[in-house]
């Protein structure tokens, strides 16, 4: 029963670094340019957004389309798309690299795409695929050394509509040239 309850107790204190309240920054619907600072040069890399060291922003869009996010700042940034929203309570445990849910609502948060837990100064994540309509939530930190803030950043979103092939272009004009054809061959 002792060694159960170390093994609890080492468990815990671990994994209360990358447990924390997630605090949503903004909404960046329509895309924009947008600036914020998080706390520290490591959050995001450490999974790690207590005390501001990872910034979440919603995102909501109406139709499927193309996401590209590009931070600049003096430090290496992460950035992760997720499908879902996330809320401002105790316990989100944050990955910056797989799915989340949130233990008060159990909303769950797909991961979508991420930068790598390497780079250079600033980030890029262009040409996201976000599949269907809804909200989306994008976190933005700190993947540098652990050094403290605060570290400013300007952060441009961009959503793009998925454009209809050209495939789609052709079968529609064959289609109404068919039905033109099929109404003058009945009407003689």
């Amino acid at each position: 029963m002792n060694h159960l309850f170390r093994v609890t107790s080492i468990v815990a204190l671990l994994t209360t670094a990358s447990i924390a309240n997630a605090s949503i920054t903004g909404d960046v619907t329509g895309g924009g340019a947008f600036s914020d600072d998080v706390s520290t040069a490591d959050g995001w890399v450490l999974n790690n957004p207590a005390s501001n060291g990872v910034d979440f922003w919603t995102l909501t869009i109406d139709q499927p389309g193309y996401l590209s996010v590009n931070v600049g700042s003096q430090i290496d940034f992460g950035i992760s798309v997720y499908q879902g929203s996330v809320s401002d309570s105790v316990g989100f445990a944050f990955d910056n690299a797989a799915s989340f849910r949130d233990p008060i609502t159990s909303e769950l948060g797909t991961f979508i795409d991420g930068t790598p837990n390497f780079g250079f100064a600033g980030s890029t994540l262009e040409d996201v695929f976000l599949a269907t309509a809804g909200t989306y939530t994008i976190a933005v930190g700190g993947s540098d050394f652990g050094f403290s803030g605060p570290y400013q950043y300007e952060m441009t979103v961009n959503v793009s509509a998925v454009p209809l092939p050209a495939a789609v272009w052709l079968f529609l004009t064959g289609l109404t040239a068919l039905a033109g054809w099929s109404r003058r061959y009945t009407a003689a």
